[in-house]
């Protein structure tokens, strides 16, 4: 006996334009070093910005540091605020950018260029305990750590470990 089997597909495809956020990304390590990274690096960023009257003024040092130290926490800033709205944003770049050697890279440099400024700062800024000095000093090893243990995820997700 033969039977005769009719096969009907369907499909329908829609489009939003509603914004989908990839909210599970926060909540992975790679996410929240990044949240770390942007939220300590604005509380940095208007730091040095709001005070910078009160930066020239107990000028112990030279301005050279604080000026070097401005332009790597903005440069870094801006770069983490990239990175992070685009794993957000999309759902398929959280997975496909952390495969690369762009965000390895990206973590190193700005590790090493953190670990430079904070050295710079504190060589230069050793004899004052003014508040805005001591608090963006804090914020900046803590920022170069969170930096480091990127750099160490994102090498790790790169090779494949």
């Amino acid at each position: 006996m033969s039977h005769t089997v009719t096969v009907t597909r369907t499909t329908t495809s829609t489009t939003t334009s509603a914004i989908i956020l990839n909210t599970g990304y926060c909540k992975t390590a790679p996410g929240l070093l990044k949240i770390g990274e942007v939220v300590v690096g604005l509380i940095i960023f208007l730091m040095m910005y709001l005070y910078n009257d009160r930066f020239r003024l107990y000028a112990y040092t030279s301005t050279t540091s604080h000026f070097y130290l401005f332009m790597v926490v903005f440069a870094c800033l801006v770069g983490s605020i990239c990175l992070l709205l685009s794993c957000l944003f999309s759902l398929s770049t959280a997975s496909i950018i952390a495969k690369t050697l762009y965000e390895f890279i990206f973590h190193g440099v700005a590790f090493l260029l953190y670990l430079v400024a904070m050295i710079f700062y504190f060589v230069n800024n050793k004899n004052t305990d003014q508040h805005p000095y001591s608090t963006v000093g804090a914020l900046g090893v803590v920022i170069t750590v969170l930096y480091l243990a990127s750099t160490i995820l994102a090498y790790r997700s790169y090779r494949g470990a």
